[in-house]
């Protein structure tokens, strides 16, 4: 669940917030939302690539200045979405 992503700091902030989502569905449901939103932070470098470099794009992302403010972004936008789209 993102723990290769980001470090300890943001993924217990991540962890955080799906806990305490309505219902405990944070990692069932929310997390998909977290996903897309991550997806869109490099929706147009992943647009330039070829499928190999997707995958190794996914398998080592830019990721490991991100902090509290990163993250709470990608909170914000996962939460739009998950307004615009779950209901």
């Amino acid at each position: 669940l993102l723990l290769r992503e980001f470090n300890l700091k943001c993924v217990i902030r991540l962890w955080d917030t799906y806990i305490s989502e309505d219902a405990g569905s944070g990692f069932e449901d929310f997390h998909v939302y977290v996903c897309a939103a991550f997806l869109c932070q490099f929706s147009a470098q992943l647009q330039a690539m070829d499928f190999d470099e997707l995958f190794g794009f996914m398998q080592q992302v830019p990721t490991e200045e991100w902090g509290e403010t990163e993250i709470e972004m990608l909170l914000s936008q996962a939460y739009v979405l998950s307004t615009l789209f779950g209901g």
